[in-house]
């Protein structure tokens, strides 16, 4: 996390050795300052190296509990804490420890909120005096926020508002027990203090500020915020929950993520046997997104995720992504074969006419098992099909038109549009089950094809069984010299080109490209 330097530098002018050291980018916000520089007061090499390697661990130490965030402390850990104060206020005083008149001058204040009984007498002495003329509202526990935020800014700790209240409580317990052993000190009894062990050892793994509390700065409402305004689809919200629900588990408040966090979640990741590629564009992705939307919005100042990525490894290409002319043909011929038992009149029809739309269209699955009857239209005397997000979901919610091929005419598939009542030509909408807008049912059909496909015995892994289809289109189409810009728009690929993004594409056009793909030969 820290950027370690390897010895202390010396000042050119003076020659006091300093330690100097980047701040970690994530903690810039919190520490202030991009560098920090420290003299170590000394000309001597050999004293400035044990110098700087003893307030070097002292600054990790800090900025690694700066990492880990806002924390919530259980009343044990805030007495542990006020011990921790206690002790240091002994160390600083204990030899010589004062006047014993004013220690106890000083022991009224705290005597007056903390110990009535004791502080009735004093105000009874006193009461004429300017010392008490102030309200008890200045004697809380708030006076001594100076040693608290001191101590809470020495060692990096960041605590929420409840933990700060029970902290002031036990601090003002502390400070009134160190005092009253001071006293005795300075009156010359040197007899430890029977009372300092009350104290417990501070235990370190202390629990997280809880998420209800965090408000807008809480990882899930800034997930449901972006998606609100930014209206993905669904089965992006689907996808991208479970990745940040797996975050805010570990880290509920944003402001606390950090860049090495994000890195160590990384790692456990792959370490897990997630691929680098799923790793890289699906939660990196996620979280980056996420948190580039949060910057925007105020809620952090820092990404810690930009910066960040995988090492994919390079994956060797031993065969291409389409499908072969035995595997096309193994799944087209298919189609003719009666379809798997039990099946719905909807799923027998896409077991039927899905593989060969996609093959003449070089659509993606979901975007062909979505259409319905009145998403096939003629227009000017061409038979198109309109792929638009209104029907389910386009990749980049983009809505296109694609010819339909001659063969799909003269196989029936015109007939079978017409025969098909208003709606989803190949699921049924009435035996929707309740499930989520991310698992829809046209996409459970895609996933049916491609386990029919598999059982075909098209089953070389290094293919998809649905979108090799799109490979084989590209494929094709370049042999035969189809337009490109043509190709890329049915595609729902981006234009080649920004001038290829200019006007649209006329039925005749996509028509006359669509006549010089090849038939599939069955």
């Amino acid at each position: 996390m820290v950027l370690r330097m390897s010895r202390p530098t010396q000042q050119k002018n003076s020659g006091i050795y300093q330690l100097r050291m980047r701040v970690p980018q994530h903690l810039i916000p919190l520490v202030g300052k991009e560098f920090v520089k420290i003299s170590l007061k000394t000309r001597d090499p050999q004293e400035a190296i044990i110098l700087h390697a003893r307030l070097l661990a002292d600054i990790e130490t800090r900025w690694r509990q700066l990492s880990v965030g806002v924390i919530s402390l259980s009343q044990k850990q805030a007495v542990a804490m006020s011990g921790e104060i206690y002790r240091s206020m002994i160390v600083k005083h204990q030899d010589d420890p004062g006047d014993p008149a004013y220690l106890q001058g000083s022991l009224m204040k705290d005597h007056l909120h903390l110990r009535p009984e004791k502080g009735v007498k004093i105000v009874q002495i006193t009461k004429n005096t300017a010392l008490f003329e102030r309200t008890l509202e200045t004697l809380k526990f708030r006076r001594n926020d100076k040693a608290i935020n001191e101590y809470l800014e020495l060692h990096g700790y960041r605590i929420d508002e409840p933990s700060l209240a029970l902290l002031r409580k036990s601090v003002a317990d502390a400070v009134l027990q160190a005092k009253e052993y001071l006293l005795k000190l300075a009156q010359g009894d040197y007899r430890p203090d029977p009372d300092a062990d009350r104290f417990p050892k501070l235990d370190l793994t202390v629990k997280k500020a809880a998420a209800e509390n965090l408000g807008k700065y809480a990882v899930l409402q800034v997930f449901e915020d972006y998606i609100t305004e930014r209206k993905p689809a669904d089965s992006t919200y689907k996808s991208w929950k479970g990745k940040i629900k797996k975050v805010a588990a570990e880290v509920p408040d944003i402001r606390d993520l950090t860049g090495d966090w994000v890195v160590d979640w990384k790692d456990r990741l792959l370490a897990k046997g997630l691929s680098a590629v799923t790793v890289k564009d699906g939660y990196l992705a996620a979280l980056k997104t996420v948190c580039e939307w949060a910057k925007g919005n105020r809620r952090i100042s820092v990404n810690p995720v930009v910066g960040i990525t995988v090492a994919v490894p390079k994956k060797s290409k031993t065969r291409t992504k389409g499908f072969t002319p035995s595997e096309a043909t193994t799944i087209l011929k298919a189609t003719f074969a009666d379809p798997p038992s039990r099946c719905t009149t909807e799923m027998k029809s896409a077991y039927r006419w899905v593989p060969w739309l996609c093959a003449y269209t070089g659509a993606r699955v979901g975007e062909i098992t979505q259409l319905r009857k009145e998403d096939v239209q003629l227009h000017d005397g061409h038979w198109l099909i309109w792929i638009t997000p209104e029907a389910g979901s386009t990749k980049d919610d983009s809505a296109r038109f694609v010819a339909i091929h001659a063969s799909l005419i003269e196989q029936g598939f015109i007939q079978f549009i017409n025969s098909r009542k208003e709606g989803p030509l190949f699921y049924n909408p009435a035996r929707h089950r309740g499930g989520t807008g991310g698992n829809p049912q046209h996409k459970k059909a895609g996933e049916r094809l491609a386990g029919w496909v598999r059982k075909l015995g098209v089953s070389d892994t290094r293919i998809d069984p649905n979108h090799a289809w799109r490979h084989l289109f590209k494929t094709e189409a370049r042999g035969v010299d189809m337009d490109v810009g043509a190709r890329d728009y049915m595609q729902g690929h981006v234009p080649a080109t920004d001038g290829e993004a200019y006007g649209g594409h006329k039925p005749h056009v996509l028509a006359r490209e669509m006549a010089k793909f090849p038939r599939f030969e069955i």
